[in-house]
């Protein structure tokens, strides 16, 4: 009787268990764009260049960060 009992024991457990599901996070949300050069030349305008080119990579990573995130919160 007991060992039926230690038998039977993890059936209910069998059918909590879940599959965790296959999180696929495409090879473009894993790269951002390269850190701009910053100028060689010293002017406001080679300055104020690089700052939208910085700008833009910065937001270019946190855009896909932020994507990322939603997709591996979705997944839980």
């Amino acid at each position: 009787m007991r060992r039926l009992l230690l038998l039977a024991a993890p059936l209910p457990l069998a059918a909590c268990h879940q599959e965790r599901p296959s999180l696929s996070i495409p090879a473009s949300l894993l790269r951002c764009s390269p850190r701009p050069v910053p100028p060689a030349g010293g002017t406001q305008r080679d300055v104020a260049g690089y700052v939208v080119d910085l700008d833009a990579a910065h937001g270019d990573c946190h855009g896909k960060l932020g994507r990322v995130r939603g997709l591996v919160e979705g997944a839980r």
